[in-house]
């Protein structure tokens, strides 16, 4: 079954935050100083009893300490994937596996065309499929029942690819990163269609910093609890 996970940069404060509402997995926003405080970062998250993704740096002045600390991360936590944007992945995918192989590089769909999608998941997985990226640009502005039908095909064709997922509550015409109680249609849709599929990673709710409080965190755990219960019910009957 998926694993709800928030996302949040590693801030003691942020891990009891996220922790306190209810969350046990968590993907970790990285830059540039986070990983110079590599050390400090690992010790703090392994206090607390949660599973790990990574998320890499989205602008580019590392050099190769930056990137032996981020293997160390992954490495250290566990950590099921290191989510990459495309350019990161253009400029540091070389270098990252050349200090380790076994990273697991999970490339973020952003702005791909309608006809290009399920072929570039396939081409490029392991894969980070952004679901809020695929309706807000992918297919624009299409009914629900069209993004919904779209996610099924990219499941069916290339699941085994698909290795981390976003998922933020959202609604064309909205804002990014919302909660996902904000969206119940889009995000219980989107919930199901990973369970048919027996996908078993992380489900993540992105949301922006004015989200990033115990009520809106809390009432996403609330949400994915709800709809866990009803699933398992439907299930076993």
């Amino acid at each position: 079954m998926l694993n709800l996970a928030t996302k949040f940069r590693p801030a003691p404060a942020a891990f009891k935050l996220a922790f306190d509402a209810g969350f046990r997995c968590a993907e970790l926003y990285l830059d540039r100083e986070v990983l110079e405080q590599c050390d400090e970062v690992i010790e703090t998250a392994k206090q607390w009893n949660m599973r790990y993704a990574l998320h890499f740096p989205n602008k580019p002045n590392l050099d190769e300490s930056h990137l032996k600390a981020c293997a160390s991360l992954f490495t250290e936590l566990d950590a099921s994937a290191i989510v990459v944007h495309p350019p990161m992945m253009k400029r540091f995918a070389e270098p990252l596996r050349a200090i380790s192989s076994k990273l697991v590089l999970a490339i973020e769909t952003m702005r791909v065309p309608r006809d290009e999608i399920i072929g570039w998941v396939g081409a490029n997985g392991p894969v980070t499929i952004d679901v809020e990226h695929v309706w807000q640009f992918t297919i624009p502005d299409a009914p629900i029942e069209e993004f919904f039908d779209l996610l099924r095909r990219v499941f069916e064709t290339h699941g085994h690819c698909i290795r981390h997922v976003h998922m933020p509550g959202f609604l064309p015409g909205q804002g990014e990163h919302r909660p996902m109680y904000t969206s119940r249609e889009f995000c219980r849709g989107v919930f199901d269609i990973l369970a048919d599929h027996n996908y078993s990673g992380l489900v993540v709710s992105e949301v922006d910093m004015p989200f990033q409080n115990q009520f809106d965190l809390r009432m996403d755990v609330l949400f994915y609890e709800g709809w866990l219960s009803e699933r398992l019910t439907t299930t076993t009957t």
